[in-house]
């Protein structure tokens, strides 16, 4: 046999092997929230003498918790969690809105919207393309139309879907959207405020935020402008306290709308239990209604405080944190 065929079968062989090894690396499976490490070589089986410890659940996504039950996502596929973090309603939607006024909006690979109780007993049929929490005793829904309206707790259509979208009741009235401009309605389905608004959220503590002229300000009930509509962005009243931005950058206002912390933040959140989340350098800590920062900036995520503590993420791991900076890891 010639040298150079001898040559061409051994850099065959060698280029096989090489592929044979590049494909065995790529059989390695992401595991969610957990580092991906080299495929080790095959060693014999061994019998273990005891039963290895269970790794507490990772979920790729774990919302707050609303009525004693929080939504989970693995992989592609909602649930819910108790206060244990036992799963109670396993993971088969494609989707799911918290719990609200003892039901939850979920939805099926079809995509269709129905609404479920804590045992996950089907309550309102899957037959609607969105759907929104019940508040006040209605939830927003939307028909294969593409048209909102509203329903009570026994699926009757009490508000026809005739809007081009809505939002929750709160204080007697929800933002409607028809014909690209934002107005209110009442639970009769009374137009109490006119459809004039690019935007507008459900009211809170008296005054709901609207946008008009591309500037975010407030109203009150009767549509009258409390706060100007002069910020980039704003968000409902919690706790007394709303964020707005300006320049890109986001503080907190009063009622009066005098701002009582400064536009100095690059995100935040609304008041909880007295605390606010904030975010710099991509790092999130919380503030006290003065402006001072009580939970130093070092989280990756937060969410608010609930019962005295609030969830926190940092390096890969999740727990919670208390309104002394003490933590406690999952």
């Amino acid at each position: 046999m010639k040298k150079s065929t001898i040559s061409i079968i051994l850099l065959t062989l060698l280029f096989l092997g090489s592929i044979e090894t590049f494909a065995q690396k790529q059989i390695v499976r992401r595991v969610p929230n957990e580092s991906v490490v080299p495929q080790k070589q095959a060693q014999p089986t061994k019998t273990p003498t005891h039963h290895a410890p269970k790794k507490k659940r990772r979920y790729d996504c774990l919302d707050e918790y609303s009525e004693g039950l929080a939504r989970v996502c693995n992989d592609y596929d909602w649930g819910f969690i108790d206060k244990s973090g036992t799963l109670v309603i396993p993971f088969k939607y494609t989707n799911a809105r918290s719990f609200h006024e003892g039901l939850a909006a979920v939805s099926l690979p079809n995509g269709r919207y129905g609404f479920i109780d804590k045992s996950d007993t089907e309550v309102i049929p899957f037959k609607y393309t969105n759907a929104r929490s019940f508040h006040e005793g209605l939830a927003a829904v939307s028909l294969p139309n593409g048209r909102y309206g509203f329903i009570d707790k026994s699926g009757t259509e009490i508000i026809p879907c005739k809007y081009g979208n809505a939002r929750d009741f709160s204080e007697g009235l929800a933002p409607i959207g028809l014909f690209g401009k934002w107005g209110f309605i009442d639970k009769s389905g009374t137009e109490i405020i006119p459809c004039k608004y690019e935007d507008a959220d459900s009211f809170s503590e008296g005054l709901a935020n609207v946008c008009l002229n591309y500037k975010w300000g407030f109203i009150d009930k009767s549509g009258t402008e409390i706060i100007p509509c002069k910020y980039d962005w704003a968000f409902s009243f919690s706790e007394g306290l709303a964020q707005i931005r300006l320049n890109g950058k986001w503080g907190f206002i009063n009622k009066s709308g005098t701002l009582v912390i400064p536009c100095k933040y690059d995100g935040s959140g609304s008041f909880s239990e007295g605390l606010a989340q904030i975010r710099l350098n991509d790092k999130y800590g919380f503030i006290n209604k003065s402006g001072t920062k009580v939970i130093p900036c070092k989280y990756d995520l937060v969410y608010s405080f609930h019962d005295g503590r609030a969830r926190v993420q940092l390096n890969g791991k999740y727990g919670y944190v208390n309104k002394s900076g003490v933590e406690t890891w999952d």
